[in-house]
């Protein structure tokens, strides 16, 4: 029972000098031989098997790409039915990897608490705009002096960032049922999207866009007139122009083997499109952003608009957002589920961001390692309990709190029985601090809470539950 073991020792050195009867009354009535706590922990090791062949497509030059992703596994769970997330990485749809160090940091995250985990490489690029030639000179001269390589690369064609978008959907659904068919110890009922930036834009819409709600960019498009020379270093050699229909949303990888329906999303600085894609009943979200974000807005607008004119204070740049359609961040989203009857379960993490001043040393954009780690523990956390296998066989739970580690605040959630939860909060030497009858969600302010990891108890339904929180500052 290594995972029984592991979280028992823990909390043990965690709580040493408190009566040991204390603790144990905490932890074993509600640890189940084998269960690895609602795969929210990070105990085991983790191993890396990159470049596995998902499979092939044809990208926006009419060329075909050899499509890969990096499968991260946990070492020593003895679990032949793990859950499952499949990662994409961000850059505007034109660049990044599937080793990009927030997905990389994301993937072995969640392997540690016992999922096989998928970062995926998707099809990148679109026609750039002919359209604002003069202000892609200027931007191209203004964005080498700053160090940013090809910045007209970011005029985009009208409708080709939904182009892009879609074709990557198309991947990422293709990468899914790769995952439940073609992945050893993978448990196919569930199985988790998640990415960053451009990456949240794919998890999102791969989860929720329906093939009546596919954009009318997808269908066959006029040729892109001539290229002029100033776009010439954002195309490859030999680039067709032609831009015909895209297929159906659900791409042409692995169908008839198994649906591309997943349990949760993660999405980390991403957005939607349309908010109405997110139906009563449909994936879990857990999401994260900052309320400055200037390249993909909190709320709605277009991508990139708020960095341009706030950043580059450059004249010539500021057409770069005309083209890119209006998106929905998390702010808005939130509002939009907050009032959607029977909305999926979903949970934001909005964190307050100084509003960045010319020139811009960061974007409230960035996102740290720990970062990433810490919202890894969040989605972990709010979601984890409804996950069902041979390790886990645990009904959903109580209630859940979430983030974790936490600062400022804390939410605690009930379950959505409709039967109210009680919790008890112990400091780090075992002492009771609060009680709480919670119905729905309860905001706890951490102010007077010293760092520390503390214990929470959970009783509702006959089932009890303890959570471990870390408060930092």
């Amino acid at each position: 029972m290594p995972a029984r073991h592991n979280r028992t020792c823990e909390v043990m050195k965690l709580f040493r000098g408190v009566p040991v009867a204390f603790v144990l009354s905490l932890l074993f009535p509600i640890l189940p031989a084998g269960a690895q706590g609602c795969y929210a922990d990070p105990i085991y090791g983790v191993t890396l098997e990159r470049d596995v062949v998902y499979g092939t497509a044809v990208n926006y030059c009419g060329s075909e790409v050899q499509l890969l992703m990096d499968v991260y596994r946990p070492v020593g769970d003895g679990n032949a039915r793990r859950p499952a997330i499949v990662l994409a990485h961000g850059g505007a749809f034109l660049s990044g990897d599937k080793g990009s160090y927030d997905m990389a940091e994301a993937a072995a995250a969640f392997a540690a608490r016992g999922y096989l985990a998928a970062s995926i490489n998707y099809r990148l690029g679109f026609h750039k705009s002919v359209f604002h030639t003069p202000d892609a000179q200027g931007c191209a001269l203004v964005g080498a002096l700053a160090g940013v390589p090809a910045a007209q690369c970011l005029y985009a064609y009208p409708a080709e960032v939904e182009r892009a978008l879609y074709r990557a959907v198309q991947d990422a659904r293709g990468a899914i049922r790769f995952v439940k068919t073609q992945v050893d110890s993978v448990d196919a009922g569930n199985v988790f999207i998640g990415g960053g930036s451009a990456g949240g834009f794919i998890a999102m819409a791969a989860a929720y866009m329906e093939d009546a709600e596919a954009p009318a960019a997808a269908l066959a498009q006029g040729a892109v007139s001539a290229i002029p020379f100033i776009y010439s270093a954002c195309h490859s050699p030999g680039c067709s122009t032609a831009r015909p229909a895209l297929g159906p949303p659900q791409g042409d990888l692995h169908l008839g083997q198994a649906d591309a329906s997943v349990k949760g999303v993660l999405n980390i600085y991403g957005a939607l499109l349309d908010p109405s894609w997110i139906d009563a009943g449909e994936p879990m979200l857990y999401a994260y952003h900052k309320d400055n974000d200037l390249v993909v807005p909190c709320g709605n607008g277009r991508p990139f608009r708020g960095l341009v004119g706030r950043c580059l204070n450059n004249g010539a740049c500021t057409a770069v957002p005309n083209t890119w359609p209006e998106a929905f961040g998390s702010c808005r989203l939130q509002e939009y589920l907050d009032t959607l009857s029977g909305a999926p379960a979903h949970a934001f993490q909005i964190e307050s961001c100084p509003t960045p001043a010319f020139p811009c040393s960061y974007s409230c954009h960035e996102v740290t390692a720990e970062e990433v780690r810490r919202i890894v523990q969040g989605a972990a956390e709010f979601w984890g309990c409804t996950i069902s296998s041979q390790q886990e066989q645990e009904s959903a739970l109580p209630a859940i709190a979430f983030p974790n580690p936490a600062a400022g605040e804390v939410t605690l959630r009930a379950g959505t029985s409709g039967e109210p939860a009680a919790a008890e909060l112990y400091s780090p030497d075992g002492r009771l601090l609060r009680r709480f009858a919670i119905r729905g969600a309860l905001r706890l302010n951490l102010d007077g809470f010293p760092p520390g990891v503390y214990l929470l108890r959970w009783n509702a339904g006959g089932k009890a539950r303890v959570q471990r929180i870390v408060i930092r500052r």
